[in-house]
């Protein structure tokens, strides 16, 4: 499956510490090559649009677009549950794309 960054993403991505961003683009890769085969460990459906895959405590939320998935939101996990504004700003992003 084919996979792109939300340019805000790729800048995230970046300043993260190289560990970090390493295990990041691991999860990406795993994504493109298993797509959503993949178990609940890593992938699960927030909501009718977007979906959230677990690098760690990282997670990128993202949408698919014309059969791409498009990374639109990254964060550190601290809860278990994902906040509301944070899948919100996914949502106004991913529609930016549509």
């Amino acid at each position: 499956m084919l996979v792109l960054n939300d340019p805000r993403v790729d800048k995230q991505i970046r300043v993260l510490p190289r560990k970090e961003s390493a295990r990041i683009v691991q999860a990406l890769e795993l994504f493109k090559n298993h797509g959503f085969s993949l178990s609940e460990i890593y992938l699960k459906k927030l909501t009718k649009n977007i979906w959230e895959l677990r690098s760690g405590r990282w997670r990128l939320l993202f949408g698919i677009v014309n059969q791409t998935a498009v990374v639109v939101q990254i964060l550190f996990k601290k809860t278990q549950k994902t906040p509301i504004e944070v899948i919100r700003l996914a949502e106004k992003r991913l529609k930016e794309y549509l």
